[in-house]
């Protein structure tokens, strides 16, 4: 090409797993042609603030609250033709508040890492305000049909399932490609397992136990964190609570009546080595960290997973065998218990779990989309 290439990368703070994803593709693209511009962009920017804000907080309270209402939407949105029509009047209405962004920027490329985004680029593209190639990349082991427009030029997915759903949406094989969800390069990486054990200051004789979630007060990390008193088993639990100041003190506070080791940490930025360490991984299952714990084939245990991509993540998972599934506390700390003492049955979940694992799925995609649209 005569000018460096510029690629649009347009995602939603719906979780963090949406960013991540377009970091990850970002980084790999730029490692194959330091000259290529990538740029990442927050779909509610190009709203207006109140706007934005008010969508997000109506989202996560659903969730929150009423997280059967979610499910139920969810449903509805991917069978209804009324759903359909609908998501044509909104994208209609929002996609002229995107336009003069993508005009000033005017990338060589678009890549969409949500749903909204995508449907919002595929308006503009249908009528006929810009010729941009854009592709998207699917962040769950499920695929919406509020994802799926024939104006994307080309999709990327975690599964050959996604693939199919696609196909039989009157998206071409042609014009997607099973790559997995794209993560950072480190969780490719091999950790010294020892040396980052030794870094927490824990026993590298015996389990231990990662979890994450509480950080969004998405899990009841204290209370998960008190039942383990009544396991009789040698372990060890890293506790990660994110940006939840108010959890990181409640489980310090905790530590003096614990039974076993616990190592508390806040945001961190080696994820790839905690779960490299760990034996098992308690979460909720989102896309991006159930996409990280296969790229290091730690087994997972999903808490009450919340229906909708959440619920279908996880019905893919365990057909897998690379996850177990609690719907409470006690039924929690039931599978560790077994998972612990029954050591086959936990490495054989790891096997899965690696088989299922796409730590080169940026690196594939970068190439891919370098290839068709870039070079």
């Amino acid at each position: 090409m005569n000018k460096p290439a510029k690629v649009l990368f347009i995602t939603a703070p719906i979780g963090s797993g949406h960013i991540r994803a377009a970091e990850a593709v970002s980084e790999a693209l730029k490692s194959l042609d330091p000259d290529i511009t990538t740029t990442i962009a927050n779909v509610f920017d190009f709203f207006s603030r109140f706007l934005g804000q008010s969508l997000l907080k109506i989202y996560l309270k659903i969730l929150d609250v009423f997280p059967c209402l979610y499910g139920k939407l969810y449903g509805w949105g991917n069978n209804s033709k009324l759903a359909l029509l609908g998501r044509e009047c909104i994208s209609r209405f929002l996609a002229r508040r995107m336009l003069r962004y993508i005009q000033d920027y005017s990338p060589t490329l678009i890549v969409c890492t949500h749903a909204t985004p995508a449907g919002l680029v595929a308006q503009l593209k249908k009528q006929g305000s810009i010729h941009i190639p854009a592709v998207a990349v699917v962040t769950d082991f499920v695929v919406h049909r509020l994802w799926i427009y024939n104006e994307i030029d080309y999709y990327f997915v975690a599964s050959d399932e996604m693939q199919t759903f696609l196909s039989d949406h009157q998206i071409m094989r042609s014009c997607s490609s099973v790559s997995g969800i794209p993560v950072h390069a480190s969780f490719a990486q091999t950790v010294n397992k020892q040396e980052t054990i030794a870094a927490l200051t824990l026993d590298s004789s015996i389990r231990t136990v990662l979890i994450m979630g509480g950080g969004a007060g998405i899990l009841p990390m204290r209370e998960i964190v008190l039942s383990f008193n009544e396991l009789k088993l040698p372990l060890q639990i890293i506790a990660v609570t994110g940006n939840n100041v108010k959890l990181y003190e409640e489980l310090q506070n905790l530590k003096q009546i614990l039974t076993y080791k616990i190592r508390i940490l806040p945001f961190v930025s080696n994820i790839h080595e905690l779960m490299a360490v760990a034996d098992i991984l308690i979460t909720k299952p989102g896309g991006m960290t159930s996409a990280e714990a296969l790229s290091v084939g730690v087994p997972l245990i999903i808490y009450r997973p919340i229906p909708g991509q959440e619920e279908g993540n996880t019905k893919y998972l365990l057909s897998r065998r690379a996850a177990r599934r609690a719907d409470s506390v006690s039924e929690l700390i039931g599978i560790v218990n077994e998972l612990l003492t029954k050591s086959d049955i936990l490495g054989g979940m790891r096997m899965y779990s690696r088989q299922l694992g796409h730590p080169d799925a940026a690196k594939k995609i970068s190439t891919e989309i370098f290839v068709k649209y870039l070079s």
